[in-house]
């Protein structure tokens, strides 16, 4: 683990909020609030890069910067979709 060749190199971590209107901007506001903790609490610098406001509530994409020892090793592991179900507050 953390062998890797790019694995101590800063990471740029991007959330896309996809098909779902406002839950699914919602659901990509509170994983952006969830990523930037976590490099805050990993003693990252965590610096905002991008963001998109969706129209209601939360956010249509943003990227962050990462940048601290090992912050591409550690956070290479969340690549892919994640999905949340739940009833809608907004309906």
């Amino acid at each position: 683990m953390l062998s890797g060749e790019y694995d101590e190199a800063n990471a740029i971590l991007t959330v896309n909020a996809g098909a779902g209107g406002t839950d699914a901007q919602d659901w990509a506001s509170m994983l952006l609030r969830m990523y930037s903790r976590w490099g805050e609490l990993k003693g990252y610098k965590v610096e905002l890069l991008d963001k998109s406001d969706g129209e209601e509530a939360g956010i249509k994409s943003a990227t962050i910067k990462l940048t601290g020892k090992y912050a591409y090793g550690y956070a290479k592991a969340e690549k892919g979709v994640h999905r949340l179900v739940r009833l809608s507050p907004f309906n």
